[in-house]
């Protein structure tokens, strides 16, 4: 009896440590894990996928033979609960960042980017590793603790999409912008049959959110009730963000998903901006105003969209106004722009900015109409000269069909009128974009194109851009609110050019105006000199007559010499000259066309002659003042050759 007692103390044991023993490699198979029917589909899923070769144990358990033992014994835990029915179906496994790096070894991916979802985005584990950019202390577990078709310990998008955008405002985009995740498309699609291309939209800071909407579902906020699926009671405050995840996510391994709302991504949407009622009915016919808008669509120029775009303004919220029906663009001048629809009253833009703001849209127009005017001219005086039509006719001709004359984007057309110049090589001393914000940014925000125009300052032309290169605004406009009656208005200096431009007391004229000299003198342009001239009347008699610095000769300077019929005869002329180049402008395209490719015979040379004549005679300025005989001779010939022109 002694013996068998014996026997059974020795054997005991020894089985309950083979039995252990036995458990412990039964237990290592995955299909032990499969044995509970709630484990039945993580098994199917790991048995897809590529780590199907790596077993349950090899990443559920730290390393080290100390956590493979506790690893055990809180299965056999697991399996008494199971069996006594009282365990949980959800699975809230926690894996060590250890046994993933017995196999992931940080240098093969922490040095380099790697591709994700199907190569569509770029992700760098470094950047997600460094907890001074992310707040909180990152895990493997938390981003590979979803449940993924054919990737067991895969990513879902689900988490990327939750981080980057949670508690982010929507309209400002994703934490760290949509270019973190993924690029624009590469090729140029097309919106409404118009051709448009990200890249170089992008490239100008415009934020994807500019044109789409609805690109995510959801805000991954954490209800209260969230948190008492866990906790018994809940504070009524929290600790900060930081604190909250490191003691639910660094610590605890709990999934994103557990606490936060889901947020989708994908669905892409255009704003109405775009006007998809419209082309419902009418098609795709305003692409090119569509274009301007959106500031897209020229060469050579930045995308810049105008301010009203990028705060989401609908076409319908300015050409839906209960204003009088205007057919077409004829308040343009532009006749052959086929756009019909409701054009909005220039009143329509106080409503929205203010007092005074109804006068900006007809400067606008005002001054693109002008610029367009002359670059029209100057590409058939080009074609006249070169037998070649400029490329620059593309940038023209985009402004035109658009037809707005800058109210859908007054800075871009005006920067493509600027670009049309350069190809027409038309001389203007204008500062670049750049230079003209740092010392303008305020004025230039509503008067962008100023620096093209020129105005009549007391008899004299004065042309903005050259002064623009050393002078602010402010130097010679008076610095108020826009609503002011006095804004803008010149101050004294402004309306003197002598105080930069004549400081010296006995200029040498010729120094400044060599053109103005020589017609004077008969040397530029006239064959012959002036009668006063001749009688050895010099600048000065004239022009310093009213003081010490030089200006032009008002009524009083002229009538010490003259009589009173000859000033009259004097200002009659010089309407005269006026009204037959402003004639001539506006029929010289018209001309130039006419003759087609054929730009040879004495017709063609006639014209070449008088044109350079009439764009020197203009740049003189004196209008026949300096030279009356000329002057009179020019409008003949004017005269002569519009008689002979046949239409």
């Amino acid at each position: 009896m002694k013996k068998f007692r014996r026997t059974i103390a020795i054997a005991l044991p020894v089985f309950a440590i083979y039995g252990f023993f036995l458990f412990l490699r039964a237990s290592d198979d995955p299909k032990f894990c499969a044995s509970c029917h709630y484990m039945e589909q993580y098994y199917n899923n790991w048995l897809n996928s590529s780590h199907n070769q790596v077993s349950c144990v090899k990443c559920h358990y730290a390393p080290g033979a100390g956590n493979y033992i506790k690893g055990k014994i809180r299965l056999a835990s697991e399996i008494l609960r199971y069996y006594i029915g009282a365990y949980s179906a959800e699975v809230t496994s926690k894996i060590n960042d250890g046994a993933c790096l017995q196999c992931h070894k940080k240098q093969d991916f922490f040095s380099k980017d790697i591709t994700f979802d199907k190569g569509k985005i770029t992700f760098n584990h470094a950047d997600h590793f460094n907890s001074s950019r992310v707040n909180f202390t990152f895990k493997c577990q938390t981003c590979h603790a979803e449940l993924v078709q054919g990737q067991h310990g895969g990513v879902s998008t689900r988490i990327c999409i939750l981080c980057h955008f949670a508690g982010s405002d929507m309209r400002g985009g994703p934490v760290g912008g949509c270019g973190v995740c993924h690029g624009p498309p590469k090729n140029e699609i097309y919106v409404w049959n118009t051709p448009f291309n990200h890249s170089k939209y992008l490239k100008s800071g415009v934020n994807c959110q500019t044109c789409h909407l609805h690109v995510t579902a959801g805000t991954g906020s954490v209800t209260r009730d969230k948190c008492l699926e866990c906790h018994v009671s809940v504070p009524d405050t929290f600790p900060d963000m930081k604190s909250m995840h490191e003691e639910h996510v660094t610590k605890d391994d709990i999934k994103c998903s557990k606490c936060h709302g889901v947020i989708t991504h994908g669905k892409i949407q255009m704003y109405d901006v775009f006007t998809p009622d419209c082309q419902q009915c009418h098609g795709n016919r305003h692409s090119i105003q569509e274009q301007v808008y959106s500031g897209s669509g020229g060469k050579n120029i930045p995308v810049i969209p105008d301010p009203m775009f990028l705060a989401d303004v609908t076409c319908e919220g300015c050409h839906s106004s209960m204003g009088p029906g205007i057919a077409g663009v004829a308040a343009t001048g532009m006749s052959d722009v086929a756009m019909t629809g409701r054009m909005p009253a220039a009143s329509l833009c106080s409503t929205c900015h203010g007092e005074a703001f109804d006068k900006l849209l007809g400067m606008w127009q005002g001054n693109v109409k002008s610029r367009m005017q002359e670059l029209e001219a100057e590409k058939w005086k080009n074609f006249l000269f070169s037998g070649k039509m400029d490329s620059a006719n593309s940038d023209i001709e985009l402004v035109k069909k658009d037809g707005s004359l800058g109210a859908h984007n007054n800075r871009y057309v005006n920067l493509l009128l600027d670009e049309a110049a350069k190809e027409l090589k038309v001389v203007s001393k204008k500062p670049d974009v750049e230079t003209l914000y740092e010392r303008n940014s305020a004025c230039l925000s509503c008067h962008f194109g100023i620096e093209n125009v020129k105005v009549e300052v007391k008899d004299q032309t004065f042309p903005h851009g050259p002064h623009l290169f050393s002078q602010r605004c402010v130097n010679c406009h008076v610095d108020t609110s826009p609503s002011s009656p006095e804004h803008g208005k010149l101050t004294a200096k402004g309306g003197s050019c002598s105080d930069c431009h004549h400081q010296a007391k006995n200029p040498k004229c010729e120094t400044c105006h060599p053109q103005q000299a020589g017609f004077y003198a008969g040397t530029f342009l006239a064959a012959s000199p002036d009668s006063m001239s001749s009688s050895g009347i010099a600048c000065s008699d004239c022009h310093l007559a009213a003081g010490n610095y030089p200006s032009i000769p008002t009524a009083d300077v002229c009538a010490s010499c003259h009589d009173a019929g000859t000033m009259k005869a004097l200002q009659a002329e010089q309407t005269e000259v006026k009204t037959a180049i402003s004639e001539w402008d506006r029929m010289f395209p018209k001309m130039v066309a006419s003759y087609g490719t054929d730009l040879k015979g004495a017709g063609v040379d006639s014209l070449r002659a008088i044109e350079r004549d009439v764009e020197n005679f203009k740049k003189e300025g004196s209008y026949g003042a300096h030279n009356s005989p000329y002057a009179k001779l020019l409008v003949r010939r004017i005269g002569n050759f519009l008689g002979n022109f046949k239409y």
